[in-house]
Order: C-alpha cells, then sequence, then structure tokens
C-alpha cells in the first residue's frame, strides 16, 4: 500500500502548469531537437518502448491525429529504449505509424516521471504541461485532449 501510494504521489507531483523539463534530443533524421523549438505551438510528446504492446496500439491512433494536426501541433514519439534509427524505423514501419521520432530517450526520463510506457504529455505553446495520460487510453480520451490543448 505504502509503494502505490509513494508512486501514485511520484507521478502526481509533476504538477500541470509547470514548464516541461529541458531536453535535448536526435530525431531519426539525426537533427537535435531541444525543448525550445516547441514553443510556440503545443505539442504532444509521447514517450514509447521498443517492446510496449499498448504502444504498438496506441501509436497509430496518435498517427491519425498527426496527419489530421501537424501544422497546428508538435508531434514527437520519444522512444526510451533504443537509439538506433534502423531499428525504429523498422518498428514504425512495422506497428504503421508516422510521427516524427526523437531518439534515446532514457536520458530524460527521469525529469520527465517516467515509469513505464506509453505516457504522454500534452503541452501548450508556452511549454507548460496541460495533461499528462499514463498507459494506454481510448481513441475518444485522445481525441478529447487534442481538442482541449487547441483551445
Amino acid at each position: 500500500m505504502r509503494l502505490i501510494i509513494f508512486v501514485l504521489m511520484t507521478v502526481f507531483s509533476f504538477s500541470f502548469a509547470k514548464t516541461i523539463p529541458y531536453f535535448k534530443l536526435l530525431d531519426e533524421n539525426g537533427k537535435v531537437v531541444k525543448r525550445q523549438d516547441l514553443k510556440g505551438k503545443p505539442s504532444i510528446l509521447i514517450f514509447w518502448g521498443l517492446n510496449c504492446g499498448s504502444c504498438k496500439k496506441e501509436l497509430p491512433v496518435f498517427t491519425k491525429y498527426y496527419k489530421k494536426y501537424k501544422d497546428k501541433i508538435n508531434f514527437y514519439a520519444i522512444v526510451i529504449d533504443t537509439k538506433d534509427i534502423e531499428e525504429v524505423q523498422e518498428r514504425k514501419k512495422a506497428w504503421g505509424f508516422d510521427i516524427p521520432v526523437l531518439l534515446d530517450g532514457r536520458k530524460i526520463m527521469y525529469k520527465y516521471k517516467i515509469f513505464g510506457v506509453p505516457i504522454t504529455y500534452f503541452v501548450d505553446k508556452n511549454l507548460k504541461v496541460k495533461k499528462v495520460l499514463i498507459g494506454r487510453v481510448s481513441e475518444e480520451k485522445i481525441k478529447k485532449e487534442i481538442e482541449n490543448l487547441l483551445k
């Protein structure tokens, strides 16, 4: 019971309206992406892993919204367990998702309180956390949070 309370306190201690922690990661094309690059446009940061069954089901759903809103929202799928570009590209093809991937997310797991995947951050244009979704969620919930982000 104490462990459950500790985990919940740790997860929810990341207060909403707090600025997301600094990061600097490479994307799958070798370009450096930093936290500041997200400023000015809402962002969705999806932390995922290569062997995550829930991620395999959720990332194609996010791809649907990425295709619809990529001009209005920054989408990044942050893989936590590899920096191998070829491995990521194979997984994207196999799972059917097109969201840009940032590599080697393990470097920022602690800052973002990532204890499992998927975990998704919805961030406003000023880099403030609006919502964090833990685990696989329904498409309706994803759609609702995207609509809230665009308000």
